[in-house]
């Protein structure tokens, strides 16, 4: 009777391992690293990749143009930006899955201690039941009531521990995903303030030079 609390326990698990998310984001952090983007404009991608791994190597050196090859980076920002995006989406979905089975959880918990509840009702009413002492089953009978309601008791029980058992990743999983998406949600701001006067300039009818180094015009060939 344990078989859909064993599921919900196994999704549990395999929720919790977000190294899939922690790569995806470092790969962006990589290619922006290759495009030369300025460390402020990026310092919120590092933040969502500790957020999933404390312990995560987020160094981070832009370098010179000289340091950028072609499709080493990220040709404009608005490709980072689509990246970032998809990075989001991700960790929200993710995010989606684990309200959802928090709530199968409870719910399957709740089920087990009431089920534990009308278990212990069924052994005390069986331990209460009535024997004769000239014996026509009643002693069988009985025997059979009390184990039946013990193994009820035993199988809710279980149900309990295991549930307990899932619910100890998910709400630590659900706090993680959301310092994860506040980091991420902060990257557009964050690019827009560091170039702030870059997009001014591209606003006001302004042109980078063709060989730019990312959208910062930086050290231009000619």
């Amino acid at each position: 009777m344990t078989g859909y609390e064993e599921q919900l326990l196994t999704r549990a698990e395999m929720l919790e391992d977000t190294e899939d998310l922690a790569q995806e984001i470092s790969k962006i952090l990589a290619g922006a690293q290759a495009a030369g983007v300025d460390p402020a404009a990026v310092a919120s991608l590092a933040g969502a990749i500790r957020a999933f791994d404390p312990g995560a190597g987020t160094r981070y050196g832009a370098g010179s143009q000289q340091d950028r090859h072609a499709g080493g980076g990220y040709r404009s920002d608005s490709e980072m930006l689509e990246a970032v995006s998809e990075a989001e989406g991700d960790a929200r979905e993710r995010l989606r899955e684990v309200q959802q089975l928090q709530e199968r959880v409870l719910a399957a918990l709740d089920a087990a201690h009431e089920a534990l509840i009308a278990a212990r009702a069924a052994l005390a009413a069986a331990q209460a039941m009535p024997v004769n002492d000239k014996c026509d089953g009643c002693h069988a009978a009985r025997a059979a009531a009390i184990s039946a309601a013990e193994a009820a008791i035993a199988d809710a029980e279980k149900r309990i521990r295991i549930c307990e058992a899932a619910t100890e990743p998910i709400g630590p999983l659900a706090e993680r995903l959301q310092r994860a998406l506040a980091q991420l949600q902060a990257v557009t701001q964050d690019l827009g303030e560091v170039y702030e006067l870059v997009y001014g300039f591209i606003r006001k009818g302004g042109k980078l030079p063709a060989c730019a180094r990312w959208i910062e015009g930086e050290g231009a060939r000619q």
